[in-house]
């Protein structure tokens, strides 16, 4: 009976240990799904971010056809992909470099001295207000790329040479660089015309069948539709540490209706037939074809 005893007493501390070893990882069970709930709670925003990315990414892999009219490819089915809110906006006027009159927002310069988005809402009201255009763009008007050999002081770019030769296009001859307007200078007029919101693009790229097939498709439906307003918004896209971008995401949709009026996405290449771009350096090499 002793030895029944002593082995009972023995026993009820055990059961107690493992009772409470169970409490503890059920505990910790209980604790451990918190922490991942809390951390799949702010999964959303990083997972955007790299949609964004892989966005973007997927645009730079696409590759231009060669041709005059590969120059544009119309991304989604040419259906933009503004969220709801970002439809609403209206980017009021700051009285700033980056806001200087309502419906225009531009961005700063990256770290590296290039050019960003621009996102604007088009009217007959911001057209109406526009001026004539000068002849030229200012000289201190000057997006990277521009010049050969320069460098990026922390505000402009400084030193360097320019080198635009005209070349083939069409029956006759044009030259290869501009300084091509991000958000048009047909929407909003003088404000458009600074360094942020230029890039340096080929003829092709900033005139026909470039950048000016989505601001011709945008003034033309708004003058057929002059009680809506167009939501634009523009990229300029770079790899790694290349001056010239590779292209532009142009996306536009009439707001008031939701984009029956228009609606187009387009990915614009920097190219020029007949030309062979280093878009790190800027430099760049006239082809047979196009002398």
């Amino acid at each position: 009976m002793a030895s029944k005893r002593t082995y009972k007493r023995k026993k009820q501390p055990q059961n107690k240990i493992l009772s409470l070893l169970i409490l503890v990882a059920v505990f910790g069970f209980y604790f451990w799904q918190s922490q991942q709930n809390q951390q799949k709670k702010s999964e959303p925003t990083s997972k955007y971010t790299q949609a964004i990315a892989a966005d973007n990414q997927a645009l730079l892999d696409l590759k231009w056809d060669g041709t005059l009219n590969g120059d544009i490819v119309h991304i989604n089915n040419n259906q933009a992909t503004f969220t709801e809110s970002e439809l609403k906006q209206t980017f009021p006027s700051q009285a700033s470099k980056w806001r200087p009159v309502d419906g225009l927002s531009l961005s700063p310069l990256d770290n590296q001295g290039r050019s960003q988005q621009g996102n604007f809402i088009a009217s007959k009201a911001s057209i109406d207000k526009v001026t004539t255009r000068p002849d030229r763009i200012s000289y201190d008007v000057r997006p990277s790329g521009w010049f050969i050999n320069d460098r990026f002081d922390g505000t402009k770019w400084v030193g360097g040479y320019h080198d635009n030769p005209n070349v083939k296009l069409g029956n006759g001859k044009q030259a290869l660089w501009n300084k091509s307007h991000i958000v048009g200078y047909q929407f909003f007029g003088m404000p458009t015309m600074v360094t942020e919101n230029m890039t340096t693009g080929t003829r092709v790229q900033n005139a026909y069948p470039g950048q000016l097939v989505p601001e011709d498709d945008i003034r033309n439906a708004i003058s057929k539709h002059p009680n809506i307003s167009i939501r634009g918004q523009v990229t300029p896209l770079y790899i790694d540490d290349d001056r010239l971008s590779r292209g532009v995401h142009y996306m536009a949709k009439s707001i008031q209706d939701n984009g029956k009026t228009l609606n187009l996405n387009y990915w614009i290449f920097n190219v020029q037939p007949g030309i062979q771009i280093d878009y790190k350096t800027a430099k760049f090499k006239v082809l047979n074809s196009a002398k």
